[in-house]
């Protein structure tokens, strides 16, 4: 396990944007799992998330701390606490000799559509990786601190294989704990 996490965590950390909120939602754990159909079967999700598979299958999508916990189901955090989405997928990248090659990015924006962060790619100064590590995608933000109150924040993220057309497009919302 912890091979793996070492793993995953060479693939990409990144912070993003400077802002802070003090809002929280409503929700239930009810309201935070999601089973979406793709072309290749089911995705477990949790936390809200929404996710679209094109020629790969996405076992499981969630969210969680740099601890390993996993984020609360209304996904509400604290200011400066990294949140970890973790794809894990069952097949579908494009491999050639082992390695694969991908690009990732990653958007957020207030309630208000205001954007923070667009990230075109995160993978661009990584041009291969190992077909094995290429099943354990992670993306990570941090709000760090804001400049007004916003009701919550969108992250949406694209996955994709370079030397094919497989791709996973989603999102998830967060909101800050009062």
């Amino acid at each position: 396990m912890k091979r793996l996490l070492i793993s995953v965590a060479t693939l990409l950390v990144l912070q993003a944007c400077k802002f802070e909120v003090k809002t929280s939602p409503d929700k239930t754990e009810a309201d935070n799992v999601i089973t979406a159909t793709t072309p290749s079967g089911e995705t477990k999700t949790l936390n809200g998330i929404t996710i679209e598979a094109k020629g790969v299958k996405v076992a499981q999508a969630y969210l969680h701390f740099e601890d390993g916990s996993l984020v609360p189901a209304a996904n509400a955090i604290n200011i400066n606490q990294k949140v970890i989405l973790k794809l894990v997928i069952d097949k579908g990248w494009k491999e050639e000799k082992g390695k694969v090659s991908l690009g990732a990015s990653e958007k957020m924006e207030t309630n208000t559509g205001q954007v923070l962060l667009d990230e075109k790619d995160l993978f661009s100064n990584v041009p291969e990786l190992n077909a094995a590590d290429a099943n354990f995608i992670t993306l990570s933000a941090v709000i760090t601190k804001l400049d007004k109150l916003y009701d919550y924040f969108v992250v949406s993220f694209k996955v994709w294989d370079k030397k094919s057309k497989a791709e996973i497009t989603g999102n998830y919302k967060l909101y800050l704990k009062q």
